[in-house]
This record gives structure tokens, sequence and C-alpha cells, in this order.
């Protein structure tokens, strides 16, 4: 039956034929209703019953290169067990597989995964890498023409979309060389520590004068964490670069305050070697170590134990960058032609902005309450903490003691030979008691999974 066209229809006739619609039995009207809706719910629930084969898609190697604010993260590295907080790679590959990108999220070896550099639970990174295998939406022969990389997926912009604000995918690699690793192909990892001296409290000279010591390759067994789940035995690393500078922009630290950055660079690190690193800075800024203490725990003939120190505080340690080869071509979201991209770019420099305004309202208000709390103080009170040693870590509060003890008369570690092998006593002993029925096995890969966090 035609449909009638009722835009030449009187204002009266509309009405009469509303009328005779309205006497009708309705019956036509609602079984046509009913049936559009089963179909579109038979619609919908075949498209939610079909399985996404991911086997059936082209796939390619990449890398990516993104940053994050670490404070909100239990670090980079996604865990066996629960954590307190959540991984920025347990993130990130959540999104991937929400994607589709990747099949499964907990399956890395079936996506060739790696990344470059670990950072801890509070730490920050502005160019940290991995590289995986995802789905891709050409045909491999299509891959290899450059000119075919606007045709592919937006892989930041899908992945950026899932991810929290302050976890940011900024450039891929579409062709990595031959052979490439995200972790073996790293030539350099540049981290960067912030700190503020006030009142003249740091040396910063010294500070400086210690930290050149390390240049070079040396043995660092007294400047980490040692991990027994690793056996390492080697723990020799070559440092590219050390030196502490002033930042160069201002801030509302206070008149009485500058800010230092410590830039260390190196081939490779070994477990919270950076954070310990700058633990001893501080002591010498304190003047409370000469800088000559570097070269002597350098000195492994002389301390072949590590004596017991606090490492700096995490919050302001970031890996600034990852380098690579030439060879190593990275795209941002400007190089692709697309009709998506300056929306894309404009959601990205808007969270860019976002977080560097909440960032920036955040300090004046907490400047104006470090000025109020400062202008009620009363000056005049007798310090209960004069007689005491304020030893600063990194994190602004510091620590009181009662008697300061020189680094050197301090305490050792167990070497890192008893604690490998405690480690392996403790994983057989979890392995034999899995084999006799039961569960400590995996409750004690859990716990060890758990102290190295």
């Amino acid at each position: 039956m035609p449909k009638a066209d009722y835009k030449f229809w009187t204002k009266k006739g509309l009405i009469e034929r509303i009328k005779e619609l309205e006497g009708l039995t309705g019956t036509g009207i609602e079984e046509s209703k009913v049936a559009s809706e089963a179909t579109a719910t038979i619609r919908k629930k075949g498209r939610e019953g079909k399985e996404f084969k991911f086997r059936e898609h082209p796939t390619r190697f990449i890398a990516l290169r993104f940053a994050y604010l670490g404070w909100n993260y239990n670090g980079l590295n996604v865990q066996q067990g629960p954590t307190p907080l959540p991984t920025v790679e347990g993130l990130v590959l959540k999104a991937l597989a929400t994607c589709k990108l990747i099949e499964s999220e907990t399956d890395l070896e079936a996506c060739q995964f790696s990344r470059c550099g670990r950072t801890d639970k509070g730490v920050s990174a502005l160019a940290q890498v991995i590289s995986l295998r995802v789905r891709s939406r050409l045909a491999p022969e299509e891959q290899q023409n450059e000119a075919n990389d606007d045709r592919e997926l937006s892989y930041m912009t899908m992945l950026n979309n899932l991810l929290p604000l302050d976890i940011r995918i900024y450039q891929v690699c579409l062709h990595p060389p031959d052979n490439f690793d995200a972790r073996f192909s790293c030539v350099a990892r540049h981290y960067k520590y912030f700190f503020v001296a006030r009142n003249g409290n740091f040396d910063v000279d010294s500070m400086r004068t210690a930290a050149k010591i390390m240049v070079g390759t040396h043995d660092f067994r007294n400047f980490c964490k040692i991990d027994g789940s690793k056996q390492i035995t080697n723990f020799n690393r070559h440092i590219l670069h050390a030196d502490i500078t002033s930042v160069g922009h201002q801030f509302r630290a206070g008149t009485d305050a500058d800010v230092y950055v410590f830039d260390l660079k190196g081939t490779a690190f070994l477990w919270h070697q950076v954070r310990c690193i700058m633990g001893i800075l501080l002591l010498v800024g304190q003047g409370l170590e000469k800088p000559d203490i570097v070269g002597k725990l350098l000195d492994v003939k002389q301390y072949p134990c590590k004596p017991i120190y606090d490492m700096a505080s995490d919050t302001p340690l970031v890996l600034y960058n990852c380098e690579f080869g030439d060879d190593v071509r990275w795209k941002g979201l400007k190089d692709f032609a697309s009709s998506a991209t300056g929306t894309a770019i404009s959601s990205s420099r808007g969270v860019a902005y976002a977080l560097w305004y909440d960032g920036l309202v955040k300090n004046e208000l907490q400047f104006a309450m470090h000025s109020v709390i400062e202008s009620a103080a009363d000056e005049s009170r007798s310090d209960a903490n004069a007689s005491r040693t304020k030893v600063q870590t990194g994190d602004g509060m510091g620590r009181w003691l009662s008697e300061y003890v020189p680094v050197q008369q301090r305490p050792v570690m167990d070497s890192f030979e008893v604690l490998n092998e405690r480690w392996l006593q403790r994983k057989t002993k979890a392995v034999e008691a899995g084999s006799n029925g039961d569960k400590t096995d995996e409750d004690e890969a859990v716990r060890m999974s758990a102290e190295q966090a």
C-alpha cells in the first residue's frame, strides 16, 4: 500500500485522518512495532553473540611511546598478584585487549611483548616504550609500504580513548627495524630526579662532585636493591652522564627555595639504582657524608655488601627518555593524514593542558596553605628537634634522628650470593609443597611478587 503524501493536506484533513487512524484496532500498528523491536533485539544479540576471531585478522609488530604520572599507580609492570593500586602496564594491556588489538591481556608471550625501562610505584615516565604484535587493518604486503600508514588503525587514538588521562600514548613506530625489542634495543635510559634546596640546606656543588664520580663503568651492587628472583651476579653498569643543574622555569617554590634536577643517563640500570644513588647524594648535600663516599661504595673490595641506608622518595623521579637508534622512526598524531587527526590532536592537547592546569592550581593552593601555616608559627618557642638531625629523603618531610650514624659505620646487608641462594631455597620449597598437593606454591609466588613490587 503506497504511503500518503501529507505535506499538501489541510489542517482539517489531517485532523480527520488522525481520528480515522485512532478508530482502528491498532493491531497492525502494535504488531509492526513488536516485530520491529524483536528484529532489532535479534540483530543486537547476533552482534553480541558473534565471536571476534582474532586470528583471522592480520597482525603487525609495532612500538608505542607513552607518558604517565606515576603517583597514582603501583609501578609500571603488571604483577602476578593483587596490588593496592593499578599498574600502568595492566591498564595499557587491558585497553589493548578491549580494542581487540591483542588476543589476551595476560598472555604476553603471544603478542611478543617487551618493555623498555621498569619504573616502580610512584615513579613517572615521559618516554616509556613497549613493543608488541597487534591486530592490523592492512594485509602483510600492504604493511611494508609506508604509503599505507594513513590507512592503518589509529592505535594511539583507540588506546587513549580508554586510558586514564594521566597515561597518554603519543607516538608509534609502525616499521621497527628487524629484531627490534623495546628492552634490548634501547641504547640509553635517561632519568631525572627533582629536589628543592631551601635556605641553602643543600650543598649542591658537593652533590655534583659526588655525582660525577659515577660516570663510567662501575659495580653498583651497593647502589641498588637486589632482586633474588632475577639471580643477578653482574652488577656492572655504564653511566654516560651524571650532573645536577638548576631548573630553568620557576614556580611557586618560595623566595627562599630553588629547584634542582639530578640528570642521570646510562645504558642500563639495576632495581632502585637511581633512588639509592639519590639517597646518598642527599646525604652528601646535607653535609652528613663527604662526596668521596660514592667512590668508597663503588669499591666492592672495601664494601662487598651494601650498608643499610634510606633510598630517596619515589615521586620526584621520572624516566625522562629511552633512546634508540636513528633507524627507529616515531610518528605522532600530526604525522598521519586522516579526517579524524585534527580532533585527536585537539583532544590530546586538551588533556595535556588539563593536567598542567590541575597541577598549577594545586601548587597555588598548596603554596597558600604553606604561607598561612608559616605565618601562624611561633618562632619564639624552643624547637624540640634542635638537638636532633633531620635527614632529607626527597619527599619534603625527611626523618628526624637522635644521632646520625655515618654510612661507613652502619650494619651491612647480606651479600648478593646469600640473597640469591635464599630466594632459590624458598622457591624450591614452594614448588615441593605444591607437588605434594598443597597450595602454598601459588601463595608463595604471589607473596614474592608483592615483595618485589
